[in-house]
Formats: C-alpha cells, sequence, structure tokens
C-alpha cells in the first residue's frame, strides 16, 4: 500500500465518519430544539437533576460560550453548557444536558 492509501485508511476515514457524526447530532438537536417538555425544565434544571440523583451535589454548572460547545471539567468539576443547552427549555436541551452530566457520574 502506497503512503497515499495509507493516509486515507488512517486519517481520511476516520475523518469522514467524524464530520457525518458531527451533521448527524447537529441536525438532530436542531430539529428536537423546537419540542418543548410538559415539566418546563432547562438544560441546566436536567443537568442538576441528574448530579443530584447521583449524589454529585458538589459540581458547579456554569455557562460557556458557543454552540454544541457542552462539556464536563474532570479539572475543576464544573459542567459547562452552552446557552443553547443549558437555558434552553426543549427536549434537546435536556438530552445534551443529561449525557454531559453522565460523563461527570
Amino acid at each position: 500500500m502506497n503512503n497515499l492509501g495509507l493516509w486515507i485508511v488512517c486519517a481520511g476515514i476516520p475523518l469522514i465518519f467524524g464530520l457525518w457524526a458531527q451533521l448527524r447530532v447537529s441536525s438532530t438537536f436542531k430539529r428536537y430544539s423546537t419540542v418543548r417538555p410538559r415539566n418546563g425544565m432547562t438544560g441546566a434544571d436536567a443537568a442538576a437533576a441528574v448530579l443530584r440523583s447521583s449524589g454529585l451535589d458538589g459540581l458547579t454548572i456554569r455557562p460557556v460560550e458557543g454552540h454544541l460547545t457542552d462539556h464536563y471539567d474532570p479539572r475543576s468539576r464544573t459542567l459547562n453548557l452552552s446557552s443553547d443547552v443549558g437555558q434552553a427549555s426543549s427536549v434537546a436541551a435536556m438530552g445534551v444536558a443529561a449525557h454531559e452530566a453522565g460523563h461527570a457520574v
């Protein structure tokens, strides 16, 4: 196998798969960001509920800039939620926030 073929296998295929996955996440988030939960919870509320039920009350939930830049930082024990997740009241926001809280758990 030549160098180009090896590069395509080792870098190209994972890159294409990663881009495909990112498009799927973005389109699914966009579709479900208009669906409101019956209980009116925001993403931050959902994350706090997951953390509370897991006994992790000591973590801080704070806002972070960007779109879908949500992440858990174990060094500072913070759950960082973008405004379209933490402050939004949608099924998509609750799902992403609960997912990120799951990383803390």
